[in-house]
């Protein structure tokens, strides 16, 4: 099955809430898709709505003119909280929003890393119609807090695995590294130098290794992010991790809407963010299968020959205590696969333009 394309009726009516959950145990309605969605990273989405109209993607429509893609959010108050983290403006008319928005709060207050990150500071999140921009930014204002946007396309349309797999992202490859002790002082030692792509060993290339380099990328701490053995990869593996721990937990728990299949989809979503971080050196548009994008199809077998290197460097890395998830990895990826996963999500992109349901801005 795949995730549901369609707009959440209006009449849709309330389901059942549960009595130890903030508001409303997480109700799954969307199923997995294994889509990419963590190709949308910093600065994304803006040079995919451009190349939608190159492209000639009918479905694409209008994504491109200037100031009709973002609904910014006036927020009046949390709607939706668990401990010091808040939903400030999701839509709690629709079980499908609340329930997503439920779990992921549950998910980010039990990660023990998430949690030493914020302290107690609060960490508010808002929803907002974007495509145009990334899909996520998480940014910390110190002891203000920190502030979570969150387009809503992203809430409404992708399963929880991927949507908490996309907030690890945010939080451990940006604000949680920085905060991380010596960070500055480890990284020097990646900083500007060319690593060999895991995968891409023995490809041919001008300069002879196929390679990544912070200098050159398009932004530098995504590659300084997914080198592995570096220090900002190992904050986002390890928050990942153990997000897909909390997942499994959920499972064996018997929460309400809790699958396997989300520790999968977490796993994927990371993956694939790190292979096309690092087969492209963040210039992750090349793999887009568009019309006058005369390499995609090559980029595509790269992203996929890297994802199955990080795949078993990952799987080998497994301390015993986390072997449980070893079982639920996904499966190797083609090419196939990877175009597929593009074609999705540049649907999607297109699609957030025409609606956010899932968004409340009334007081």
């Amino acid at each position: 099955m795949h995730a549901r394309d369609e707009v959440r009726p209006k009449g849709a009516g309330a389901r059942r809430t549960s009595a130890n959950a903030p508001a409303v145990s997480p109700v799954n309605t969307v199923t997995p898709s294994h889509e990419l969605l963590s190709l949308q990273g910093k600065a994304g989405n803006a040079g995919v709505v451009r190349m939608l109209g190159q492209g000639g993607h009918s479905w694409a429509g209008r994504a491109g003119e200037p100031g009709s893609t973002v609904q910014r959010a006036v927020v009046q108050r949390n709607k939706l909280s668990h401990g010091n983290i808040s939903f400030t403006n999701v839509s709690l008319k629709y079980p499908e929003s609340q329930g997503k928005a439920t779990r992921v709060l549950e998910l980010l207050s039990s990660n023990s890393k998430v949690k030493s990150f914020l302290g107690d500071r609060s960490c508010r999140i808002t929803l907002e119609k974007r495509t145009t921009e990334a899909p996520a930014n998480v940014v910390d204002k110190g002891a203000e807090g920190v502030f979570v946007t969150l387009a809503s396309y992203y809430l409404e349309n992708y399963d929880i695995g991927y949507i908490v797999g996309m907030l690890c992202h945010e939080f451990g490859m940006h604000p949680m590294a920085q905060a991380a002790p010596n960070m500055s002082e480890e990284e020097e030692n990646f900083r500007g130098m060319p690593y060999p792509v895991p995968g891409l060993e023995g490809k041919e290339v001008p300069d002879g290794v196929a390679s990544m380099n912070s200098d050159t990328a398009q932004q530098a701490d995504h590659v300084l992010g997914v080198i592995p053995g570096s220090p900002r990869y190992t904050v986002y593996r390890d928050v990942t991790l153990e997000m897909a721990d909390l997942l499994l937990r959920d499972v064996r728990n018997k929460e309400e809407g809790a699958r396997e299949q989300d520790v999968t989809d977490l796993i994927d979503c990371f993956l694939m963010d790190v292979a096309s971080i690092a087969a492209t050196n963040d210039d992750r548009k090349r793999g887009m299968p568009l019309l006058g994008n005369s390499e995609g199809e090559t980029i595509r077998k790269d992203i996929a020959a890297v994802y199955n290197a990080y795949k078993a460097r990952l799987s080998q890395d497994l301390p015993l205590e986390r072997r449980p998830i070893k079982p639920l990895f996904p499966p190797e990826k083609t090419p196939e696969a990877v175009k597929a996963d593009f074609n999705t999500l540049l649907k999607r992109i297109a699609k957030g333009k025409m609606w956010a349901w899932s968004i409340d801005n009334s007081g």
